[in-house]
């Protein structure tokens, strides 16, 4: 996963429409993000990317995931 600038951020976070929670872990370290709005997954794992300073990567193993709609 490439690392973001905050116009791509700003682009991903113009229209959310779900809120997620997801935990990965990276080597030895669990990374918890909560109440991430973002339109899909792919863009909730980006914006845990960017909060994690590039320590989240395609390689990354998410441990958990939950998806919530926001009516």
């Amino acid at each position: 996963m490439q690392k973001l600038k905050l116009k791509d951020y700003l682009q991903t976070m113009s229209h959310p429409n779900k809120i997620f929670n997801i935990e990965v872990i990276m080597d030895d370290m669990v990374f918890v993000g909560k109440d991430i709005k973002a339109k899909d997954k792919e863009s909730a794992l980006k914006i845990m990317s960017i909060m994690s300073g590039g320590e989240i990567t395609t390689d990354s193993e998410i441990i958990h995931l939950e998806e919530r709609m926001i009516h």
